[in-house]
This record gives C-alpha cells, structure tokens and sequence, in this order.
C-alpha cells in the first residue's frame, strides 16, 4: 500500500498502525487513519465521501516516512481536521459508509424459536385441533396493534436527529476577504459545516432570498469537527480558502471585492445517523474600501489570474530562481499544510506588488526574513521542499496582511 509517494510492505503498516504515538506528531496517526480508510475502501466500503480527503492526506504525506518506519513528523495541528475526518469515515459517522458488526443478533432468535415448538406439538396434537388453531389466531391479531404502535414511534424520529443549526457572526474584515465567527449548537458540527455568501446587492436582486440554485452562489466547506457551543473563526476570501487545510470550495480563487458588503449564511452538515442541520441565521458584512490612488497592492488571487500584466517573468525565492511559468505552478497548487508553499504565495504576490510600485516600506524586513527561511528550499509543485506552518505563519500573516491591504499602501480596487 502507499502513503503519500511511498510504498510499504504488510509487516511495516502494521508497526505504523501499532506505533503507540509521539509527543505533538500528527503525521503517524494521520497515516494509521489513512491504512485503515484504504483498507476498508479494498474490502468494499463505499468511499465517495472520503475521496477527496484521501488524495488530499496523500499529497500532505509526500515522500514523508511515518514513524517507527521513518523519522519524520508534522505538528498534529496542522493535520488534526484530517485525522478527525479519516476518523469518522473508519468509525462509520459519515454518511456513504456505515460502521460493520460482527454480532449476528438474528441467530440466537432463530434458534430459540423451534425450542418451544415441539413441547405443545405432541400434547395437544390428539387432544384438541381447536387450541392449536385458536392461538395462531390471536397472533395475527395481536401483530397489526405493534405494527401500527412502531408507524408512529418511527415518524418523529428525525426531528431529535437533526443537527442543531449553528450560528455565525461578523469579525475582522480586510478589503479581499471577511472573518466569520462559526457557533455551533447543542449538537455540535461533528462533520463540519458549510458556509455559503454573496452580495447584499445579488441578493435584494433575488427578492431577499437565496436563489434555488446553488451555483448561483459561492460556497465553501469545512471539515473541521465542532464539539457543542464551540466557535471558530474561518476567514472567506482567495487567500484564506485556497491555503487552508479541509476546505474544498469552488469560489477559493476568487477574492471578495473591496468595499463591498456580503450576506452570509450557514448549516452543520450531516451524519450518518443524524440529518444536516437548517441554515443558521444570514448576516451581512462588508469589506474594507479600495485604495482609489495607485502604487496599491493586490492579493496572490488577482496575480494567479492576471499573469499578463506582471511587471517582472522570473522572481527568486529564497535562493532558487523561477520563472513565470514555474512560478504560476506554485501559485495553482494548494498549500495542503505545507508552510513553505502558503509562505511562498505571499512571498510572490508581495514581490510582484514591490515591482508594480506599491511601497515596500511596511514588510520589506519580512520579505528578506522570508528568503533567509526558504533558503535553499524549492516549493512545490516544482520541488519537494517543505516548512511546518507554524515556523512560516508570523511572516505569512504580515505579508498576507500587506498584500490584502490592511498595512501598506493599502489594497487596489480589482
């Protein structure tokens, strides 16, 4: 079986799956998840829910051994989503594949059945053919009475089962995205949530309603567990979505636009014994005003998809050259919790603002600390090269913060 670019006998993903663990290491249980959902999907479980996660953890593993195999490790937090992802896919909570058992509850019923039988058979057989007709009799009869009881103790049942529905709340706004606080209900997010938004001004045009198709709005999902009443806070907008780890949305390349106001709204997605929550409450919120002057700055999602009109074709980051080509490679390839790629996305959009003419001054130190870090590092998907995000986030968020316009010259109008 592989995990990640890396094949391994039975004997050595049994230590894997045996490894009692390491101290702050997510990389060997994400791996023993992963032998577990690859194994069940082998044995026939259906998997179409699970998919996208698997390709995800693999690309995240790479060429990293897990340990007592290899060596290598990566910070469980960053990979914590995915480990409770894999988790509730192997124990049977999501819903395209249920949880097996091995107890056969049917056969101890069956065989206490014929034990009774032959007791009355040979006393009443010559005695009287009227008993034994008499009490089949009174057995249908009595069957109907459970049968209309279990038709009404069946219907309400989905009420109680359905997840509670969460709330959300405005929190920060930058000029290309918005932070959203996620509170989950009595029954928590057990697998995640989603969120969807457009404008206030799509919306009035809809008559004050959500339209009835959903790719007429943007949306995203997390896969993020809530336990009951907690919160998070998720951040809407190309950069946030694009890097972050469990979120799958089709709009992640696409940043808000400034100075506009957005309506929101949310629901806990389904279990496999429980229905997906109602939408939550609808909440508008606007992002910061454009910068209306020039020598302003743009997100890595207007680069990404405005290479003709890049002031330079090749950049270095840290010591390696890239060309154009290259480096809209590494602007397309989503971080999947690697930091030397969510460090190198700002790297390139902030480089690409300083040769536009935005005003270096407020992150030109973090940009030469950014180099020294990356070294001799070559990103993906160009090279192999890897950072923990916790050791690139302080100069990613200044940079990001730079390149989204909230420091600096501010962020230009798209």
């Amino acid at each position: 079986m592989n995990l990640g670019n890396v094949a391994y006998t039975k004997e050595q993903l049994l230590d894997i799956l045996n490894y009692p663990g390491f101290p702050g290491d997510g990389l060997n249980p994400m791996a023993r998840e992963l032998v577990s959902a690859k194994l069940n999907i082998a044995n026939g479980a259906g998997h179409e829910c699970i998919d996208d996660a698997i390709v995800q953890v693999d690309a995240i593993i790479g060429n990293l051994i897990s340990k007592p195999v290899g060596n290598d490790t990566i910070p469980i937090g960053n990979v914590q989503g995915f480990i409770d992802h894999l988790t509730n896919y192997n124990k049977g909570d999501l819903c395209c594949a249920t949880h097996c058992s091995a107890i056969p509850s049917p056969t101890p019923t069956a065989t206490a059945t014929p034990t009774p039988t032959p007791t009355p058979t040979p006393t009443a057989t010559p005695t009287a053919t009227a008993t034994p007709t008499a009490t089949p009799t009174s057995t249908p009869t009595a069957t109907p009475t459970p049968t209309a009881t279990a038709t009404p103790t069946v219907t309400p049942t989905p009420t109680p089962c359905q997840l509670d529905k969460p709330a959300i709340a405005c929190s920060t706004s930058a000029a290309s995205n918005i932070a959203i606080d996620v509170i989950a209900g009595e029954s928590g997010a057990p697998n995640g949530f989603v969120i969807e938004w457009m404008t206030v001004a799509d919306f009035i045009a809809n008559g004050n309603q959500w339209p009835d198709n959903p790719d007429e709005v943007c949306q995203a999902s997390f896969s993020n567990s809530l336990a009951p009443n907690q919160t998070m806070a998720v951040v809407i907008g190309d950069d946030r979505l694009f890097d972050s780890l469990g979120v799958r949305s089709d709009c992640s390349g696409d940043p808000l636009l400034c100075d506009t106001a957005y309506v929101f709204r949310c629901r806990v997605n389904e279990t496999d014994s429980c229905e997906a929550s109602p939408w939550g409450n609808i909440i508008a919120c606007a992002t910061l005003p454009c910068n209306p002057g020039q020598n302003c700055t743009y997100s890595q999602g207007y680069w990404k998809t405005h290479s003709d009109v890049w002031p330079l074709q090749s950049l270095t980051l840290g010591a390696v050259s890239y060309n154009a080509s290259q480096l809209l490679q590494i602007l397309n390839r989503p971080a999947q919790g690697n930091g030397l790629v969510i460090l190198a996305h700002q790297l390139i959009a902030a480089k690409l603002n300083i040769a536009n003419g935005a005003d270096p001054t407020a992150v030109q130190q973090f940009v030469i600390n950014a180099d020294n870090m990356i070294g001799g590092l070559i990103v993906p998907p160009i090279g192999n090269g890897y950072l923990s995000p916790n050791q690139t986030s302080e100069l990613t968020d200044t940079l990001t913060e730079y390149n989204e316009g909230t420091i600096g010259p501010g962020h230009c109008d798209d």
